[in-house]
């Protein structure tokens, strides 16, 4: 009888270590970890390579995608290597170092933070820690460079145009100069900032998104554009602003009252 276990005994203790080795998955406590099946977070390509030059602000989201005033511009421009200055609005010039950090979407620009959504040849797309998502479009110069480097010479603006809505159609425009006569402006002005995505009704009416401010607050709303007589009247949010049209141009549209306050605006 004991001969007949002696073989059973002997099988069992050589499969006894494979056994326990199956079964051995590690201290009580911790979890086993199988470091080739872990998983790798996303692979970020952004370089200051791709974001050598001028960039300014050109339009504001929140997180759902809602349009935000633009009341204090980024601008940004990154020179050779990880130099760059920043801007926001009229505040003073930042110039500090930049770099990308980790994961690789992470730019720091001087002492400001974003989170890059993307880049391209002419677009750049950064996110703030609260959703709010910035679009700057690539630009050869800052329009506030060409303001006080270079003499202004005002051309004689006294004859109104007959306004033509189709001139503006499918344009986007930014204010970039006022000019007003003593006393036309005041803490109680509401000013035109910019006027987006301009379509002819054809019936001397439009459509657009107009942004205009106060002292005191900063709207984007829709507005409409309708022909009286020889002016425009621009209607938003229970405001109103009618004026003439001295110039309109594709790199320039003048627009106002030569007697009070005239907007200079370029196209975005």
């Amino acid at each position: 009888m004991k001969q007949l276990y002696l073989p059973l005994l002997l099988t069992a203790l050589l499969l006894a270590p494979e056994f326990l080795l199956a079964q051995r998955v590690g201290r009580r406590g911790v979890n086993a970890v199988n470091t080739t099946a872990a998983k790798k977070g996303p692979v970020y390509n952004f370089t200051l390579a791709q974001l050598l030059g001028r960039w300014q602000e050109v339009k504001r989201t929140d997180a759902d995608k809602n349009a935000q005033p633009v009341g204090d511009t980024i601008y940004l421009h990154f020179t050779e290597g990880d130099k760059v200055e920043t801007r926001d609005g009229t505040k003073t010039i930042m110039r500090g170092v930049a770099f990308i950090d980790e994961p690789g979407n992470i730019l720091v620009a001087a002492a400001d933070v974003y989170t890059i959504g993307s880049i391209s040849e002419t677009e750049l797309l950064l996110l703030d820690d609260d959703g709010t998502v910035h679009t700057l479009t690539k630009k050869e110069i800052f329009w506030r460079e060409t303001l006080g480097k270079n003499a202004v010479t005002d051309p004689v603006l006294d004859t109104p145009l007959d306004p033509n809505l189709a001139d503006l159609t499918g344009a986007n425009w930014t204010v970039y100069r006022r000019r007003a006569k003593p006393g036309a402006v005041s803490n109680e002005s509401v000013l035109i900032r910019y006027i987006k995505s301009i379509k002819d009704n054809g019936d001397k009416t439009a459509t657009a998104e107009l942004t205009f401010y106060s002292k005191d607050k900063t709207e984007v709303l829709p507005c409409t554009i309708t022909v009286v007589n020889n002016q425009i009247e621009v209607k938003s949010g229970g405001h109103s602003w009618l004026m003439y049209v001295y110039k309109v141009e594709k790199d320039e549209w003048i627009f106002g009252d030569h007697k009070s306050l005239l907007y200079f605006a370029k196209p975005l």
